[in-house]
């Protein structure tokens, strides 16, 4: 079934329950495969072609509240600025146990929520998804982690499944207060 809009007038896109059960259980997924340490099988789910970004937020004053905070790639800095190629060296690190912050492992829960979908204006078949996520840390005896933010992804249909070909991150903070960010999200 394809994604219908009610009302493609409003802000508001309402997709048929089918296809946004379908992309919900994709992420709950894809939460999985990250909390359970499947670093190989996540790292599939991304297009060969896949941008994987978590730029660095700025403070803004309240009149820029609402201006771009995902500016195109290359033009501001970010904590990850990754291909698929990349992608696959950072999960390769992980799976040699060569990764130093992952040493003892980390238990992490990722939970994501408000799963928004629009069929995509840029890429005909593609929808864009915004969702957002905690993503909470342990390492060690006491070394405790939160994040929280939105994902802005674009999802091509793959193989029963979906592709994952561009992920923006947007932290809620700017400054990030954890010894690493050795979590993917």
């Amino acid at each position: 079934m394809t994604a219908q809009l009610v009302d493609e007038s409003s802000a508001l896109a309402v997709v048929a329950p089918e296809l946004q059960q379908k992309i919900e259980q994709f992420y709950y997924y894809e939460a999985e495969l990250l909390d359970e340490w499947k670093f190989r099988d996540w790292y599939n789910l991304f297009t060969g072609d896949a941008h994987y970004r978590l730029p660095i937020r700025r403070n803004r004053l309240r009149r820029q509240r609402f201006a771009d905070e995902a500016a195109p790639r290359g033009i501001e800095m970010a904590h990850f600025d990754a291909n698929k190629e990349t992608l696959g060296i950072y999960v390769a690190q992980r799976e040699a146990g060569t990764n130093w912050a992952e040493d003892p492992y980390s238990r992490s829960r990722h939970v994501i929520s408000n799963v928004r979908i629009r069929p995509s204006a840029a890429e005909e078949g593609a929808y864009d998804v915004r969702s957002n996520f905690i993503v909470y840390r342990n390492r060690l005896e006491a070394e405790v982690d939160l994040w929280a933010g939105e994902r802005f992804d674009r999802l091509r249909p793959a193989g029963g499944l979906y592709g994952i070909a561009d992920r923006v991150i947007l932290l809620d903070q700017n400054v990030v207060l954890s010894k690493n960010l050795s979590v993917f999200f």
